[in-house]
């Protein structure tokens, strides 16, 4: 599910009989869902997928179909109404589902994936020429994984957590899940882990409001990151002992988003699959300026 504007965009999925690729719309100011294309049309039904957007665009990248995985990527045009294949990527660009999928600057990032075995590769498809490229990255580079938080901060794409090790029974157990705050400049093509350890320190902290809900955000490793924004749900503040490492704890399959709050980007997940294979219902805030 991607957001553009007051709408959101839904693209198939599965239930324990099939494979869908029904694409809706969700329009917020008016409550109301609608059916954009007919099932015969459109890219094949799916799960495992990931999708992205820009202002004019919804993109859906690869996943599971009825048979096999696949590696397409197919572009919507909200104008237009319409459904667009854009190239295939080569040969050595594995099938894979549960990949990261950004829209940086025009350019669509497919980051890392899984296809019985956790990839580590980045490719980038710029629709300009219709053309997909390997890209090189250097830094603290996060291990192969898949299902894990993604988002786009500017030019940087960050992510956290995600399967390192597929589970014994598939997606019926946990997997090896992992932690971990990443982020890659798409201009120098580093990675660099954000959620290091950092000195204590007072930080004006917050407790939950009415809402029931609270913003946990990363330690402040670089210059450009703070952790004293407050709750946007309400609440009021509070002097509290900030950790050594504030993070979220280790998961995988979490549903996440870039996202603004209190004029403040960053990324924003929510709940997700624990390593003892419960599920979690937290929300937490990177932010990231």
């Amino acid at each position: 599910m991607v957001s553009v504007g007051t709408n959101l965009y839904v693209f198939g999925g599965r239930d324990a009989v099939r494979k869908y690729n029904a694409f809706y719309s969700y329009d917020t100011t008016k409550n109301v869902w609608k059916l954009l294309t007919p099932l015969e049309e459109g890219p094949t039904p799916r799960s495992f997928h990931s999708m992205a957007a820009d202002d004019k665009n919804v993109y859906v990248f690869g996943g599971v179909s009825s048979t096999t995985r696949v590696k397409t990527l197919d572009v919507y045009n909200i104008a237009d109404k319409k459904w667009k294949p854009c190239a295939t990527p080569g040969e050595a660009f594995s099938i894979r589902g549960g990949s990261g999928l950004e829209v940086v600057n025009g350019k669509v990032w497919v980051v890392y994936g899984f296809n019985n075995y956790e990839i580590d590769d980045i490719y980038c498809y710029n629709p300009i020429g219709d053309k997909w490229t390997q890209v090189e990255t250097t830094g603290e580079q996060p291990s192969g994984r898949s299902v894990f938080a993604s988002a786009v901060v500017g030019k940087y794409i960050v992510i956290f957590g995600g399967e390192v090790d597929m589970d014994p029974e598939a997606h019926v157990g946990p997997g090896q899940l992992m932690d971990g705050t990443f982020a890659l400049d798409t201009e120098t093509l580093k990675w660099e882990r954000l959620d290091k350890l950092g000195e204590e320190k007072e930080v004006e902290g917050t407790t939950s409001g009415s809402s029931g809900l609270s913003i946990h955000i990363g330690i402040p490793i670089l210059i450009d990151v703070d952790v004293s924004i407050g709750n946007p749900f309400g609440g009021h503040k509070d002097k509290k002992k900030e950790e050594k490492q504030v993070t979220p704890e280790i998961r995988g399959w979490t549903a996440s988003t870039s996202a603004t709050i209190n004029g403040k980007k960053g990324l924003l997940m929510h709940g997700g699959k624990a390593q003892t294979n419960d599920r979690f219902d937290d929300l937490y805030f990177y932010e990231f300026q």
